[in-house]
């Protein structure tokens, strides 16, 4: 596809780019509810979601230079689904942290069958 071939976005795309918004907003939430001080809270929730979107976009980006070819990306995308469902339901939100990561582990996996 040529750059100036419009790209294709259907609804697992849109569902896929709504799993990655949610897995940062989450980690926000995590990081502010996993400390008792405010100056931590505040350090958590900004770190957590940094941490993950610098891991996704060296690792996982379609245009990263650096992007791990599957199955490796999606291992590694299971692997920050997982942590960050983990750190949720550790946050006191149990059903909020399984919910996310079987559903973005999902949505991601179906996407890794389709053609890029």
């Amino acid at each position: 596809m040529s750059e100036a071939d419009p790209q294709r976005v259907g609804a697992l795309d849109v569902v896929a780019f709504a799993c990655e918004i949610a897995m940062l907003v989450l980690l926000a939430v995590a990081g502010w509810s996993l400390a008792n001080s405010t100056v931590v809270q505040v350090v958590l929730a900004s770190l957590l979601p940094v941490a993950a979107a610098t891991i996704w976009g060296v690792a996982m980006a379609p245009k990263s230079s650096r992007r791990l070819p599957n199955p490796a990306r999606l291992v590694a995308q299971t692997a920050l689904f997982a942590a960050t469902g983990v750190l949720v339901a550790s946050a006191g939100h149990p059903w909020w942290g399984l919910a996310f990561a079987v559903v973005a582990t999902a949505t991601f996996a179906a996407r890794s069958h389709t053609p890029e």
